[in-house]
């Protein structure tokens, strides 16, 4: 049944994003309880809800009709999440999805529409802007610790590539990985939106090519505050995850580097060997 001060959730979709937040909710048994997870595999929800001791279907309808269910996690695949943002806030449920709502403007700015008027909280899966080393940086430079803001620098580098069949349903760099750095710059800038965009990229791995994607893009962006801001992006990065955010004002810069397996450095005749920067994406933002 229900407990009382607890929020009762339902995931959406048991692949890799799913399974993060399964992991989240563990961490979060004190005030949330895990009531059913839905996947097109039925192996699969039969397989987790045995081991999260919850219900599973392969139909969210079950889960949205119980009334012990507050909130709902999407982390389908992405093309479905419009319609499950769409049916989870008209069953009255709070709302976390991953990312993209929807490709389509129309229906995204229906799901936000529906979001308002539902008085629901809703929440898309942008996990930079609650990451500590982020929000430290938005603050200084809303605080005018760097002055009037001129310039933001983002570098956003994946590792490993992502699994093929994935990157067949991403969407492509600009809605798969791009969007995030444009969703930091518009955290920093507190709100500013271009009116003149320029990009140029390339695509080095012939299975991507096949679907009419790129790998590796740098794109320009200019405000009406004089603000101009870059990203540069790629689907691999050797050495590990690499993510850094620079803003420049007319009084400094505030700069956000990458975190590392440790904090040790060894040195020796040889010089200095520093720790390897986070491997990939669930390292990185593990909190």
């Amino acid at each position: 049944g229900q407990v009382p001060g607890k929020v009762g959730y339902a995931i959406v979709g048991l692949g890799r994003a799913g399974n993060f937040h399964l992991t989240s909710l563990r961490f979060l048994s004190d005030s949330a309880t895990l009531h059913w997870v839905i996947d097109a595999d039925a192996d699969k929800v039969a397989q987790i809800k045995e081991k999260e001791g919850c219900k599973g279907s392969t139909d969210v309808q079950e889960a949205l009709d119980d009334p012990k269910v507050d909130a709902v996690v999407i982390a389908s695949v992405t093309y479905s999440h419009y319609s499950y943002c769409k049916r989870a806030l008209q069953a009255g449920k709070a709302v976390f999805t991953e990312k993209p709502i929807s490709h389509n403007p129309e229906e995204l700015k229906e799901i936000l529409d529906l979001a308002v008027t539902s008085r629901r909280p809703f929440v898309v899966g942008y996990q930079r802007r609650v990451d500590k080393n982020f929000r430290a940086l938005q603050r200084k430079v809303a605080d005018g610790a760097i002055g009037d803001l001129r310039l933001i620098k983002c570098c956003s580098r994946d590792n490993p590539l992502p699994p093929l069949e994935y990157l067949k349903v991403s969407g492509g760099i600009f809605f798969d990985m791009l969007c995030h750095d444009f969703d930091m710059i518009h955290f920093i800038s507190q709100g500013q939106i271009p009116d003149e965009v320029y990009s140029v990229g390339h695509c080095y791995n012939s299975d991507i090519q096949k679907m009419d994607d790129i790998d590796m893009v740098v794109v320009t962006l200019k405000f009406p505050s004089g603000l101009i801001a870059t990203v540069d992006c790629s689907r691999i990065a050797a050495y590990g995850y690499d993510q850094r955010v620079e803003a420049f004002g007319d009084k400094g810069m505030a700069s956000v580097n990458n975190e590392h397996v440790s904090t040790m450095v060894v040195a020796t005749e040889e010089g200095y060997s520093h720790p390897l920067s986070e491997w990939s994406f669930p390292e990185r933002y593990k909190h």
